[in-house]
């Protein structure tokens, strides 16, 4: 492969020079054994028909574990629901210590898929490995020990199937043709997007460990629950219905790739063949342990797969903060009676997020916190949606505290375990939103006041005024007439359970967001109640943005992209309020922002205005975005994350409420008090003076802020300097034009000039225009403004 030449990253060259991207990278950080294998790297892959049963060959090379659409995949091409994509991968483990089993335990072998978009079903040698797995974002596993050959070659296949945003399943904001310039959805991710990979484990294995902190005034409770798990192998027959399959008793017959598909599966045990594992004696040596080494607590735990507690004094625990990212370590030793079976190792942060106050404020380890945070939407434009490398994603969030944010919101997507274990290490919260699927359009009510809100958020003047409110007496309980399909409930709360369940273990996620924007939101009511009940570690927020529920969930959600943010009247009693999402700047050069600026300079006075005038009544502000995606270039940084588009120490100060050194704003000469109207030709000759302060002049920076509606304007500075200003047919609001950085650089007490000239121009598009302004068909102003720190 040739190395990218456009939107690669610092990484990208890594990735390609390495055999096995993530080679050492532990998966899975926080359930760690010494014994694994990284199966990334060169697989052989074809694309045929789904009316293919098998392939005939596998004719091309892919690298796992990138999306199919994106460079660093090696294909780099968009598939869609009429394809199925394979992965092939020949593989042999020669390593005595997989096969020694002196203590008897019956090792098994299980394969692991961190991510795969979006249907997956398994071969190795021949076999069918399981059932299919449904869903792109939560981990899945197979015990692969009935088909595995000891020292020689193993043939691993993967089918995979995504139809992307032409089915029901959680996307997030995966879009295949997306049509519009000014889109907020991206590139779809296919196929195999996180590790592949091998462990050994007992027959029976710890499974899943969950952590959950509650603090009083002199105490710090912690209650645990550690689950084993037991694997148990049954042969039964496939009743498969595929036209090109005959049944036969326990086998499958390919007709067309004449091969022998022997079916097996391995299974949990059901709940009523539930293992009683206290009366078989197994019992778990539990350590945990400070960073200097120190034992902080060693005890024994005999009850498995129960919910257990255990106190601490709170003057011995440094508990878990971004400013204090304090992390003890834990080792855990499996045993039957005396009999050892396994140790694992893990980690453990001391940490509560709640309500607190009269008037509802989030509180972090029981203290007022506000959170100063931004959108990351998990796009790279090598990897899509799996990042380059694991210093990437390290890179990301540590670039993000070093500005001062203390918060990340995860947008549509959930990352693999590396991201939110760096998360935990460096000290990082985490808003995790649950990815959506179906629609993007909501199957509930619209309250009256998420109405007037979505207005003002999409208003850019920003002169709606909200109305009383009269959601009282609507019964939140009506939907609309479109119906969400069975199916697609059932799909959704079954990822939904697969992701909260995977990553609860992980004290940065402080929040999980339920619905963003009403896309395919429903039953919002009983799910977040049931939510609320399964993980009460964490903070819910229902409905990000509009189609809120009143009084449901602990959070009010309000998006507002607009310079003026605009909240309710008053807040809710029971829950806190908080700016999901608001910003949006961007710089004029390329793509599209929200709000878009023609240099970095008025962009950053504009950022710190929307900090500085931030309400106190909130609780967290999230700022979009971390970086440009695609065609959306309202990020802090550029897409390959090589350039920060704001000054950084302004981003640093007002993040941490130094208002000392901002930029001011100011209005120094006006050609009219009024914008002129209903001309054809205008012509002005102008002068003024003004006086600068020379020991400051590099800190100022001139503009025009003018509006030329059906216009094109001819201006002269100082008889010689010449501009030509004929955009208006793209850019149809007041705005803000840079002047030379050294027109005025030797202005002290002197007289300036100003030739002008107007035209009147008929519109360059008749059929482009936007019915959210009201203006005359022609207007114009001019207005100088300089910016100084």
């Amino acid at each position: 492969m040739k190395l990218m030449t456009k939107s690669s990253t610092r990484w990208t060259k890594n990735v390609i020079e390495n055999k096995i991207p993530f080679h050492n990278d532990y998966p899975r950080p926080h359930l760690r054994r010494k014994l694994w294998l990284n199966l990334n790297g060169n697989w052989s892959f074809t694309i045929t028909s789904i009316n293919e049963t098998y392939p005939k060959n596998f004719d091309r090379f892919i690298r796992v574990p990138f999306p199919v659409e994106s460079y660093l995949s090696g294909i780099e091409e968009r598939v869609d629901s009429s394809m199925y994509l394979w992965y092939k991968l020949k593989f042999q483990i020669k390593s005595q210590a997989w096969y020694n089993d002196n203590h008897h335990h019956q090792y098994r072998i299980i394969l692991h898929f961190d991510k795969v978009d979006y249907e997956t079903v398994v071969y190795l040698n021949h076999n069918i490995v399981g059932v299919k797995h449904l869903g792109g974002y939560e981990p899945f596993s197979y015990d692969i020990t009935s088909y595995f050959i000891k020292y020689q070659d193993n043939e691993l296949v993967v089918r995979v199937w995504d139809p992307s945003d032409k089915w029901y399943q959680p996307r997030g904001k995966q879009v295949l043709d997306v049509k519009e310039k000014h889109s907020i959805y991206y590139t779809p991710c296919s196929g195999i997007w996180g590790t592949v990979w091998l462990e050994r484990v007992p027959h029976i294995h710890i499974d899943r460990l969950q952590f959950q902190t509650r603090l009083s005034s002199t105490h710090v409770l912690l209650k645990y629950r550690i689950d084993l798990k037991s694997i148990i192998t049954s042969s039964f027959d496939y009743q498969l219905s595929n036209k090109n399959m005959t049944i036969y008793s326990k086998k499958i017959f390919d007709k067309e790739n004449k091969h022998l598909l022997h079916v097996k599966r391995n299974e949990t045990l059901k709940k009523k063949d539930k293992i009683n594992y206290e009366k078989l004696g197994f019992i778990l040596k539990i350590s945990i342990i400070e960073k200097n080494n120190k034992h902080l607590i060693d005890f024994i735990s005999y009850k498995p797969n129960i919910e257990q507690e255990i106190s601490f004094p709170l003057k011995k625990i440094n508990l878990w903060s971004p400013e204090n990212p304090y992390l003890y370590d834990i080792h855990i030793d499996l045993y039957q009676k005396d009999i050892f079976i396994e140790h694992i190792d893990s980690y453990i942060g001391f940490r509560q997020i709640t309500l607190c106050s009269k008037k509802k404020k989030i509180c972090l380890n029981n203290k007022p916190y506000f959170m100063f945070g931004v959108l990351d939407q998990g796009y790279w434009p090598d990897g899509l949606y799996r990042a380059p490398t694991d210093d990437a994603y390290r890179y990301d969030i540590e670039q993000i505290k070093n500005l001062g944010f203390n918060t990340i919101r995860k947008h549509m997507k959930s990352e693999t375990s590396r991201w939110y274990y760096w998360c935990d290490v460096l000290g990082i919260l985490v808003w995790q939103d649950m990815p959506s699927g179906d629609s993007y359009k909501c199957y509930e009510t619209k309250l009256d006041v998420n109405k007037q809100l979505q207005s003002l958020r999409d208003n850019r003047t920003n002169n709606l005024t909200l109305n009383t409110n009269i959601d009282n007496d609507l019964s939140i309980h009506l939907s609309t007439s479109i119906t969400k399909t069975f199916e697609s409930k059932i799909q959704f709360e079954y990822e939904l359970k697969a992701m909260i369940d995977f990553l609860s273990f992980h004290p940065s996620i402080v929040i999980w967001v339920l619905f963003n924007e009403g896309w395919g939101q429903y039953d919002t009511i009983r799910l977040t109640t049931w939510l609320q009940s399964y993980d009460q570690n964490r903070l819910i927020n229902s409905a990000s943005g509009w189609h809120d529920r009143i009084g449901i969930g602990h959070i009010r959600d309000i998006h507002d992209y607009s310079k003026k943010i605009s909240l309710p009247l008053s807040n809710d009693e029971t829950r806190a309020l908080v700016i999901g999402e608001c910003g949006g700047l961007g710089l004029r050069t390329s793509g599209w922002s929200y709000r878009d600026y023609s240099d970095r300079y008025l962009m950053t006075y504009e950022f710190e205005q929307l900090f500085i005038n931030l309400s106190s009544r909130l609780s967290a502000v999230i700022y979009t975005q971390l970086s440009d995606v695609e065609n959306e270039s309202n990020g802090i940084f550029t897409y390959n994350r090589e350039e920060i588009k704001f000054p950084t120490a302004h981003i640093k100060r007002i993040l941490t409420n130094d208002y000392s050194y901002l930029y001011k704003l100011k209005h120094i000469w006006n050609l009219t008090s009024i914008p002129y109207t209903n001309y054809k030709k205008l012509s002005f000759s102008k002068s003024f003076d003004f006086i600068i302060d020379n020991n400051s002049i590099d800190d100022n920076h001139f503009y025009f802020y003018i509006y030329y509606l059906n216009s094109q304007v001819n201006i002269t500075i100082d008889h010689y300097h010449q501009m030509i200003l004929n955009q208006n047919h793209k850019i149809k609001d007041y705005h803000y034009i840079p002047l030379p950085s050294n027109l005025f650089r030797d202005s002290k007490h002197q007289k300036h000039f100003l030739d002008i000239q107007v035209h009147y121009t008929p519109s360059f598009d008749d059929n482009d225009k936007d019915e959210s302004f009201v203006y005359t068909n022609r207007t114009f102003y001019l207005n100088l403004v300089m910016l100084s720190v």
